[in-house]
C-alpha cells in the first residue's frame, strides 16, 4: 500500500525557526509540568507529610509516578498514530494530555497524604506523559533529518529557560500547595497556544489497522535481530537513564539534606533553593554546549559522538559524588551531570528518531524507547529506599553505593555504543 506523502512518509520540507521555537516552548510547559514538581516539590511534600518514612514514601510516590509514566507514553504513542480526527492526529491528544495533568496537578496541591500524593502524581505522570508521546512524534513527523539536532537543541534550550523561572519563583513559595497553581497555568498557556497554530494532515480512515489491545501489547517486542540498531539505543538509553536518575530527583535532594547538609552550611535557607542554584549552573553550562553541538551534530550529519560525551559526562558526575560531598564539589558534580544529561538526551533524541523500525508507527515506536527512560523510575525508587534504609539515611555510603550503580550503568551504556558504527 502506498502511503499518502503528507501522512506518514519522511518530511522533506524544511520547518521554520517559528515553527521550532514554537515546539520549543510548547516542550517547556510540558517539562515544567514534570521535571521542577519531580525534582523539588514531590520531595519536599514527602518530608513534610512523613519526614520519619521519607525515603520509603518518596519511594512509592515515585515509583507509582513512573508506573503511569510507563503506560500513558506508548499508549498515548499507539493511539495517536491512528487517529484520523479532522485536527491530525497529534493535536487532539496534546489537548488530553494537558487537561489530566492539570487535573493531577490540581490534586498534588491538595494532597495531605502520601497514599493521595502517590494517587496525583500517577495521574500527573500519565498524562504528562500524553503529552510528551505527542510532541515527541512532531520531530519525526514534520521534522526532516538535517534539521533534527537543531531543532531538538532549541527544544532543549527553551525547557531549561522554564526550569529556571519556575526555581525562582519556587525559592519564594513557603507554601508548597501554592507553587502547583502557576504551573497550570502555564501548562494550559504553552499548550493551548501551540494547538491553535498548529497544523497537522489528517490520517485517512483505513490507512492504519484499527487499534486492539493485543495488537499493541505484541508491538512493544521489537526484534533486536531485524532491528538490531534500535535494540542497541534501547538499552543504551535505559542505561543512560538509569545513570542519570540515580545522579539527580529524590535520592539527591536526601543527600543534599543529609550528608552534604545544606540546611547547616547556609542557615536560614532550604534546600529546594540549593537544588535551584544547582539547576540554573548546569543550564547555564549546558545551554550553549546543547546548541553549539546540536547545529555542528546537523552539519556532519553525525550524532554519536556528541552523544557518548553527554553520557560521560553523566558518569564523571557520578564519579565526583562517590568521592566528595561538600558543597562545592557537589556543585561541580551536579554541573556535569546536568550538563552531560542535555547534551546526550537532546541529540540522543535526534539520533534515535532516525533509527525507528516503521514510520506508520512513530509514536508507539517512541514510547517503546520512552520505557526505557521509565523503568528506571519505577526501579531505582526502591532499590534506593532499601539501600538507604538498610545502611541509614545519615550514611554517606548508602548514597556512594546508588552513585557506583549510576557509574556502571552509565560506563556500559558508553562502552556498548562506541562498539557499535551508527
Amino acid at each position: 500500500m502506498e502511503y499518502p506523502a503528507e501522512a506518514l512518509s519522511e518530511p522533506v520540507l524544511p520547518v521554520s525557526l517559528g515553527f521550532q521555537i514554537r515546539l520549543g516552548l510548547a516542550n517547556a510547559g510540558t517539562n515544567i509540568t514534570l521535571l521542577p514538581v519531580l525534582v523539588v516539590l514531590i520531595p519536599a511534600q514527602v518530608t513534610q507529610l512523613d519526614p520519619l518514612h521519607s525515603a520509603n514514601s518518596l519511594a512509592l510516590v515515585l515509583a507509582l509516578g513512573a508506573v503511569g509514566a510507563l503506560v500513558g507514553n506508548p499508549l498515548a504513542g499507539a493511539l495517536s498514530d491512528r487517529t484520523t480526527s479532522r485536527f491530525g492526529r497529534r493535536r487532539p491528544w496534546l489537548l488530553i494530555g494537558s487537561v489530566g495533568a492539570c487535573l493531577g496537578l490540581a490534586l498534588l496541591a491538595a494532597s495531605r497524604s502520601i497514599a493521595l500524593m502517590a494517587a496525583a502524581w500517577f495521574i500527573v505522570q500519565f498524562f504528562g506523559n500524553v503529552l510528551l508521546s505527542s510532541y515527541g512524534a512532531i520531530l519525526p513527523d514534520r521534522v526532516p533529518a538535517q534539521q533534527r539536532g537543531t531543532t531538538q537543541a532549541i527544544i532543549g534550550l527553551s525547557s531549561p529557560i522554564a526550569i529556571i523561572i519556575s526555581d525562582l519563583f519556587f525559592t519564594q513559595v513557603r507554601e508548597l500547595r501554592f507553587a502547583y497553581y502557576p504551573i497550570i497555568a502555564a501548562q494550559l498557556i504553552l499548550t493551548l497556544s501551540f494547538i491553535l497554530f498548529y497544523r497537522e494532515p489528517q490520517l485517512p480512515r483505513g490507512i492504519l489497522p484499527p487499534f486492539h489491545l493485543k495488537s499493541f501489547l505484541a508491538s512493544f517486542w521489537v526484534n533486536p535481530r531485524q532491528f538490531p540498531t534500535f535494540g542497541l539505543l534501547w538499552l543504551v538509553w535505559l542505561l543512560a537513564w538509569t545513570g542519570y536518575n540515580l545522579g539527580t530527583g529524590g535520592f539527591f535532594f536526601l543527600y543534599v539534606k543529609n550528608i552534604t547538609r545544606y540546611e547547616a552550611i547556609f542557615p536560614g535557607h532550604q534546600i529546594k533553593e540549593g537544588i535551584a542554584v544547582l539547576q540554573m549552573l548546569q543550564i547555564a553550562i549546558g545551554i550553549p554546549l546543547m546548541m553549539t553541538f546540536g547545529v555542528f551534530s546537523d552539519r556532519l550529519q553525525k550524532r554519536k559522538p556528541f552523544v557518548l560525551g553527554g553520557i560521560l559526562g553523566v558518569g564523571i558526575g557520578l564519579a565526583l559524588l562517590i568521592c566528595f560531598s561538600g558543597w562545592s564539589m557537589v556543585l561541580v558534580a551536579s554541573l556535569f551531570i546536568g550538563a552531560g544529561f542535555l547534551l546526550y538526551y537532546s541529540l540522543g533524541v535526534a539520533m534515535i528518531s532516525q533509527k525507528l523500525p516503521s514510520a506508520s508507527n512513530r509514536g508507539k515506536d517512541l514510547g517503546v524507547i520512552n520505557i526505557a527512560s521509565t523503568l528506571p523510575q519505577i526501579i531505582m525508587p526502591w532499590v534506593g529506599a532499601a539501600v538507604v534504609n538498610a545502611l541509614s539515611p545519615e550514611s554517606a555510603i548508602s548514597y556512594q553505593v546508588l552513585f557506583l550503580i549510576g557509574l556502571l550503568a552509565t560506563g556500559t551504556a558508553v562502552m556498548l555504543l562506541y562498539s557499535k558504527r551508527l
